[in-house]
């Protein structure tokens, strides 16, 4: 299975197939940290001065290799510019990863109506996948031990994904839980840049509602 897979398993209600923390963008962005990651764990990518560049052959899996020539072709200067932009250049991060996980069974699709709004809902049909995931990153989120590299990058993508509660469901455990998560972003470098694009949009969403705000006042 995909990072990203283990990712979005990890952020789904198993019941509802809706994102446990109401809140697609921040788990939007981490899917596709975990996609780049992915690539760079696999020695497909590798930074060029501020930006990451793809080398190597493009690999077999549709989604992996989409992301692989993306990478070459998005526009900015930075990686974070990159990885803002991947969402759009891959035709839609969470449908990608949502549709391989529907084709190999281990999610369903439903559509609900509440009131006019049509609402798809991915309910887990296979919960030993989800329950493997989550078994996996609250171990690692509670424990001491040495973190495989997969493991550590699915652990570092929680906390800018708002998964904190997922990973560490218990109070007590939630402040080791995030020295966990902050050993395991060390050891993934895609993490702090996911981190940076995701602090970046909540400042310019709050920018601009604080703008609207004003206006409004002057307005009246």
């Amino acid at each position: 299975m995909l990072l990203a897979e283990d990712l979005l398993l990890l952020a789904l209600d198993p019941d509802r197939g809706t994102p446990v923390n109401s809140s697609r963008q921040p788990l939007g962005v981490a899917l596709c940290g975990a996609l780049v990651a992915e690539l760079g764990l696999a020695g497909l990518i590798e930074e060029d001065g501020r930006r990451l560049a793809p080398v190597g052959i493009r690999p077999k899996h549709p989604l992996l290799a989409d992301v692989h020539a993306a990478l070459g072709t998005v526009r900015g200067r930075r990686a974070a510019d990159q990885l803002r932009r991947l969402d759009g250049a891959i035709g839609g991060v969470w449908s990608r990863v949502v549709d391989g996980l529907v084709d190999a069974d281990v999610l369903g699709r439903r559509r609900d109506r509440v009131l006019v709004v049509r609402i798809t809902h991915h309910p887990v049909l296979r919960t030993e996948a989800r329950d493997e995931v989550v078994w996996r990153m609250r171990t690692a989120a509670t424990g001491d031990g040495p973190l495989d590299p997969r493991t550590a990058t699915v652990l570092a993508l929680s906390g800018p994904a708002r998964l904190l509660e997922v990973v560490a469901p218990q109070r007590a455990e939630r402040r080791h839980a995030k020295a966990r998560i902050a050993a395991a972003t060390d050891q993934t470098p895609i993490a702090p840049i996911v981190r940076k694009v995701i602090q970046e949009a909540q400042q310019a969403a709050a920018a601009a509602a604080t703008t609207a705000a004003i206006a409004s006042t002057a307005s009246t």
